[in-house]
């Protein structure tokens, strides 16, 4: 009966649960139902287009996304070369942990100026990969949007639809996939150069560090005093340590000139185009007749053209790199060494020539020396002996009156720079007695480097100036010869280049004495430190850049001034308007250069305006005379009432316009001197222009004839003497008239006219005389008042 009830009653729960079971079923068909296909045919015309058009915007992101990461996101140079960089500085480290105590001032420079560069290439290398990282970071952001899209999800009827449809979700999927995996190479790539970075700042910091700290103790005893020295008291040979200094030298200038390639390429192409450009002015001057007067001022240059272009790059090429190492340094300076060697001798005297010979020698051993990474006996006798002598050469150039250069000026600064080296040496004897080896070599480099730069400039100079006149001769009929003018420039030249001279020198010898970084820093630190005046800020900088700015629009004003050649015009007697274009052009150069200068510099507009509205007080009160000369300059410009190479007169001056400037002209007058005449004069006097329209001139004289001469026959005998003469005008013709009738002769007036006024007197004194001589030869004899 149970089981019956059981049963019974089970059949009643399993229909329950089965209804159940199918009424959640219809439930859920009714708030999830299957996806309704579309029908393009039955779509809305709206709906269709939008589905293509979105199909063919994605699939143009897709293929161009796919472009960019196979050749914008190309790493395969930053792959090849950082295992490259990552071995250099793993090489760094090995040789600073197991030689930083060894390792003098000069290795640590140049360790420190490798890592620098190895250092720039990973920071380029970090920024490259960064910007490649965020903008597949953004790319892949945007496919995932593509592909989340329901519009690509939808089923539609149309195949071809379908089609694009599948190949977009699939090309999607892939290009993701493979974005991602490029993306990690990056980033694997980043890290990498990103823990080779952190050592190489690292590694240079202590190296730094190191540096600074034998700069300190330089300074106390390093070695046992030199007569004090004993050769057991160091490990290694000298010549095996000059072995391997050699090796570590060009290992070092190898690895440097790899990363300087575009400025080796650059210093080549300016040495070609200076040699071509030489050469050329070389063959046009051998083909003039005056061809030998003009070689013979041509000293260095005269047939040896290339070995002077030569010796000019290495002296030059250094500072393109700008902080080269101390090896390369060295090897430039040998090659430069060389080439002078070749142009000097046939300038030396006698005792010039040993004295050279010798310093050449002192030059290589010192340059040697300086190279050398560990101390030896031999270094320490070899540096006091090289002292001694170099002192005994520079008291030799200190007591010689004739020079070592003949054919040459001496330079006043010959024997302050052997005094300056005098002192350096003094200085390493001293400290190599002592026992301070790194103090002692490193005065003894910089007194032998600073007195072989000294007659290295003066040589540099003098190719300079003989290249430039070499220019002017070879083509004398230029005009931009002439801007070049040898005999003009020279001096200003000769001064421009012993400044310059001058400032490679300092910068030499700084780094010469291993204070070359500190030299930048404290630079950089005083032109770029802000500074406050009241509530304006500004830098050394900006203001450096603003005093250059308009020094150099005042340098291209004065060369559009020169090019327009207003010298010829008023040596030739021609009018010419070129000088007011050329006074605008120069007005629009200032301006423009000023406004530059203060956009460069940083100057705040409303700064500016305050300026402007102190400058106007200013003009209120003081300069009012000032504004009113430019303004009358600018007028002049544009109404042109004179020229250049116009006769004017003025108050009680006249001349010729010689130039008209932006507050002042210049007037040549007929006795030589130059008159400044102020532009508003030119406006507010009266003004007589003898040449406004032509500069024909209209000349007179007086002559007296007796009552008993036929005028008539007078006056035919004048005009057909003056028919003869060329050089008065036909046209207006001569007029000749009685002019009165005197108390004892007859004034008889005569007016003439001349082409060119600047001849006026010379054609008026000719056509006295011939009327003179006509006059006697027909017995007519000019009438004076009697003396009683």
């Amino acid at each position: 009966m149970f089981f019956k009830n059981f049963l019974r009653n089970s059949g009643y729960i399993f229909l329950v649960i089965v209804l159940s079971f199918l009424f959640q079923t219809v439930c859920a068909q009714e708030h999830h139902p299957k996806k309704a296909k579309i029908d393009t045919n039955d779509l809305d015309e709206s709906q269709v287009p939008v589905l293509v058009n979105k199909i063919e915007t994605y699939n143009f992101s897709i293929d161009r996304n796919r472009f960019l990461l196979q050749r914008e996101y190309d790493v395969s140079a930053i792959k090849l070369a950082l295992p490259g960089l990552e071995k250099k500085v793993k090489g760094f480290k090995t040789r600073f942990e197991k030689n930083s105590s060894k390792m003098n001032l000069r290795s640590l420079n140049s360790s420190v100026i490798l890592l620098a560069e190895v250092s720039e290439n990973l920071s380029d290398y970090k920024t490259t990969l960064s910007g490649y990282a965020e903008q597949l970071t953004k790319s892949n952001a945007a496919l995932k949007k593509i592909l989340s899209d329901a519009g690509l999800k939808v089923e539609v009827e149309d195949s071809t639809l379908r089609t694009q449809q599948q190949e977009i979700l699939v090309e999607g999927k892939r290009l993701a996939t493979e974005q991602l995996k490029a993306l990690n190479n990056i980033n694997l790539l980043n890290s990498r150069i990103s823990v080779a970075f952190l050592q190489t700042k690292n590694l240079a910091s202590d190296m730094q560090y190191l540096s600074i700290s034998k700069k300190i103790s330089m300074w106390s005893r390093e070695v046992a005093p030199l007569f004090e020295a004993k050769p057991a008291d160091y490990e290694d040979p000298f010549l095996q340590i000059i072995g391997n200094a050699f090796q570590r030298s060009f290992r070092i200038i190898k690895i440097y000139l790899a990363g300087k390639i575009s400025i080796v390429v650059l210093s080549l192409f300016i040495f070609g185009v200076l040699t071509v450009w030489m050469i050329s002015n070389m063959r046009r001057i051998k083909k003039l007749e005056d061809a030998e007067s003009i070689l013979r001022q041509v000293k260095f240059l005269n047939g040896k053209v290339v070995i002077g272009s030569l010796f000019a790059f290495f002296t030059y090429v250094p500072f393109l790199f700008g902080n080269p190492t101390m090896s390369l340094l060295h090897l430039l300076e040998l090659l430069r060494l060389l080439t002078l060697c070749l142009i000097l001798p046939t300038f030396l005297t006698q005792q010039g020539r040993l004295m050279w010979f010798s310093l050449c020698v002192l030059w290589v051993f010192y340059a040697i020396d300086d190279i050398l990474l560990d101390a030896a006996f031999g270094e320490r006798w070899g540096l006091f002996m090289a002292g001694i002598l170099l002192l005994a050469i520079c008291v030799k150039i200190y007591r010689s009156k004739e020079g070592l250069l003949k054919a040459m000026e001496s330079s006043p600064a010959t024997k302050a720079l052997s005094v300056f080296t005098v002192i350096q040496v003094a200085l390493s004897l001293f400290f190599n007695l002592t026992g301070r080896l790194s103090l002692a070599k490193i005065f003894g480099v910089s007194a032998v480097e600073c007195l072989m730069l000294g007659i290295t400039l003066k040589v540099f100079c003098n190719i300079v100036l003989e290249a430039i006149y070499m220019q002017t001769e070879a083509y004398q009929s230029s005009r931009f010869s002439d801007f070049i003018n040898y005999k003009s420039l020279q001096h200003r030249l000769q001064r421009y280049l012993w400044v310059l001279a001058s400032l490679v020198f300092f910068i030499s010898f700084v780094r010469s004495i291993t204070l070359y970084d500190l030299l930048t820093t404290s630079t950089a630190n005083f032109f770029y430190e802000t500074r406050s005046i009241g509530s304006y800020k500004f830098t050394f900088a900006s203001i450096a850049i603003f005093i250059c700015i308009i020094w150099l629009s005042s340098v291209i004003s004065s060369f559009i001034s020169f090019f327009f050649g207003h010298e010829k015009a008023v040596a030739g007697g021609k009018r010419s308007g070129l000088n007011s274009m050329m006074l605008l052009i120069r007005l629009a150069i200032w301006t423009v250069g000023f406004l530059i200068a203060v956009a460069a510099a940083g100057i705040p507009i409303d700064k500016l305006s305050i300026m402007l509205g102190a400058l106007g007080v200013g003009i209120g009160f003081g300069l009012q005379n000032i504004v009113n000369n430019l303004v009358s300059g600018v007028i002049i410009a544009f109404e042109r009432p004179i020229q250049i190479g116009d006769q004017i007169e003025i108050g009680t001056k006249s001349g010729v316009v010689k130039e008209i400037g932006v507050r002042s002209s210049k007037i040549h007058s007929a006795e030589g001197s130059d008159i400044i005449v102020p532009n508003g004069d030119l406006l507010s006097q009266h003004l007589i222009n003898w040449t406004m329209q032509d500069r024909s001139k209209r000349m007179e004289f007086t002559i007296g004839i007796p009552y008993s001469a036929d005028v008539e026959a007078v006056r035919k005998l004048i005009a057909d003497k003056l028919a003869l003469n060329e050089k008065v005008l036909k046209l207006p013709k001569p007029v000749i008239i009685i002019q009165d009738f005197g108390e004892y002769s007859i004034g008889i007036r005569t007016l003439i006219w001349v082409a060119d006024l600047s001849v006026a007197g010379e054609v008026r004194t000719e056509a006295m005389i011939d009327v003179k001589r006509a006059l006697t030869e027909a017995g007519i004899e000019l009438q004076i008042r009697p003396l009683s």
